[in-house]
């Protein structure tokens, strides 16, 4: 081997070496400490990747917000519906008394009124979210949208007071008329309900893979880069070592001169 004073090759080389050992374990420890692939300057397109997951992830759980809102509507809507129907099956009730031997018609037309009037304030007054059941919702389920209106039945309209058996009859037809319709409403009402909460779980289980994907894409490998440090750390060990060796070259010529 030629002996060189001015310029340590061996030892510039091993020199170089060591400087990719310890760039390899400093990056190995910024992701270890981290937890991300782009720490340390490497993998930045998981950053990219993750960013858009999350972006869509955002949108998703956004409509999972909205989706659930709905089902609460409908919700409230059927325990309104519910009440509903009990109350005019309770009028059809009081009605079909005027077919009784000695029928107090005043007392019957004056409770199927009072039926009326409660059935008027559930349908007018039942709210949810500040505004009253009936209101439209529209609900964003990923890909559109959802339309989930409760809607009532026309009010029995008695028109004539109960005061033979004829009105009587006629109130019960009302009355039968209404909880037959009210009954449709609440089987319709049951179905958007049953369709938004399939589409809840279905948003749910999109947002955990949605979840899933950015820690995927952005998550290091702890395992991995706990194996590049020990591996870095082993190399770097070695090539300081060697760089000692290297640089004691130059004192052999040195012994040329004695």
């Amino acid at each position: 081997m030629a002996f060189q004073i001015n310029s340590n090759v061996t030892a510039l080389n091993v020199y170089n070496n060591l400087s990719v050992h310890q760039a390899k374990s400093s990056a190995a420890l910024a992701r270890i400490s981290s937890g991300l692939k782009a720490a340390g300057g490497g993998d930045i397109a998981s950053q990219g990747t993750a960013a858009t997951l999350n972006a869509a992830l955002q949108a998703t759980q956004s409509s999972i917000s909205q989706v659930q809102s709905s089902i609460n509507q409908l919700q409230a809507a059927d325990a309104a519906y519910g009440e509903l129907i009990a109350l005019g099956q309770k009028g059809l009730e009081v009605a079909s008394r005027g077919a009784d031997a000695g029928a107090d018609f005043s007392a019957l037309g004056t409770q199927a009124a009072a039926l009326k009037v409660g059935i008027t304030s559930i349908q007018t007054n039942t709210q949810f979210n500040g505004a009253v059941f009936t209101t439209a919702s529209t609900p964003d389920v990923g890909g559109g949208t959802f339309t989930a209106t409760p809607t009532v039945a026309a009010v029995p309209t008695l028109t004539a007071a109960i005061s033979d058996t004829a009105t009587a009859a006629t109130a019960a037809s009302d009355f039968t008329t209404y909880v037959n319709a009210t009954v449709d409403i609440r089987a319709t009402n049951a179905g958007r309900l049953a369709s938004l909460q399939n589409t809840l779980q279905v948003l749910n289980s999109v947002a955990a893979n949605e979840t899933a994907g950015i820690g995927q894409a952005q998550d290091t490998d702890i395992a991995k880069e706990m194996m590049n440090l020990t591996s870095a750390n082993i190399m770097t060990e070695a090539a300081t070592a060697m760089l000692a060796q290297a640089m004691q070259l130059p004192n052999s010529v040195l012994k040329l001169l004695q």
